[in-house]
């Protein structure tokens, strides 16, 4: 009981953070919301993620890609959700408690919920040492690539062009 309890408070508190991180129009952060996919690290602006929730069930839809999971109710509002770490030709994520969304919240669009292997937390970019993009790392939807003092190297995710890329608009 107390493991769930643990879990509960470390979610809270980095939804509060992230919707501190919202109401600071204009501000950036150098705060980032940490995410593990497939057997990558990376980095997600506070500002671009609405909400972080644990995978709710979720409807496939007929005559889709594989990465492309299928849409779910979020009080209401339809999303898209997509395997990120399948859609970037990485293995399907291993379903698992630790398993989360990231409902977006980008200038492009607003209905789109990314399945990620887990959460690590919040991350300071001024902890960290940029690295030179290398061609790999783009076509991971990479802005940047970093290295924290333990070594991890980091993604910060591009998702203003992974939501406007022509194969993740069209799962067909």
């Amino acid at each position: 009981m107390a493991k769930s309890s643990n879990l509960r408070e470390f979610q809270e508190a980095i939804l509060a953070k992230l919707k501190d991180a919202a109401n600071q129009v204009g501000v950036e952060s150098s705060s980032r919301l940490g995410v593990v996919v497939g057997s990558k690290k990376y980095l997600v602006r506070l500002n671009e993620v609405r909400e972080v929730l644990p995978v709710p069930p979720i409807v496939a839809v007929p005559l889709t890609k594989s990465w492309f999971l299928g849409t779910t109710n979020v009080r209401g509002n339809l999303y898209n959700v997509s395997d990120l770490a399948q859609f970037l030709e990485m293995p399907p994520t291993h379903k698992s408690v630790h398993n989360r969304i990231l409902l977006l919240s980008t200038d492009t669009t607003s209905q789109v919920a990314l399945l990620v292997d887990g959460l690590l937390g919040l991350r300071s970019l001024q902890e960290m040492q940029i690295e030179t993009l290398d061609e790999d790392s783009q076509k991971y939807f990479a802005k940047q690539k970093l290295v924290d003092d333990e070594k991890n190297q980091w993604l910060e995710l591009d998702t203003e062009s992974l939501v406007q890329d022509k194969n993740f608009i069209q799962p067909i």
